[in-house]
């Protein structure tokens, strides 16, 4: 009793970066699971949900969404089957380069835009 008191109470291990090779199969794999599993409640056939499909995969559900998400943004930017080898902080990294880059180009077309505008109005008097 004592010892399962302090097996909760002490802080998991942080588990290593996953490479994107990984992160790839495990998202495939929960998809997977969530769109073909189901289970029989009542007598009804229902599809299990994307918490218990993570559970079948044993990885946290809101760290597979992550890598969707991530994956998802990062397969226009690069060749994912290129960087399958890194690790998914080099995914985070290209991510969070192009949504700077991104946000300058917005910004250097606002600026553009009222150059644009006071150049009119001064041409127009």
């Amino acid at each position: 009793m004592q010892q399962q008191q302090q097996q909760q109470q002490q802080p998991r291990a942080r588990t290593k970066e996953r490479y994107v090779c990984e992160a790839m199969n495990l998202v495939k794999l929960w998809r997977q699971i969530y769109e073909t599993e189901t289970k029989v409640i009542d007598g009804r056939t229902v599809r299990i949900t994307l918490d218990q499909a993570a559970e079948l995969v044993g990885c946290p559900r809101k760290t597979l969404e992550d890598y969707y998400y991530l994956l998802k943004k990062a397969q226009n930017l690069i060749n994912l089957e290129d960087k399958k080898n890194e690790k998914m902080g080099f995914i985070r990294k290209i991510c969070r380069e192009n949504k700077k880059h991104q946000q300058l180009l917005k910004q250097q077309v606002e600026f553009n835009n009222i150059n644009q505008f006071q150049l009119d109005e001064i041409h127009d008097d």
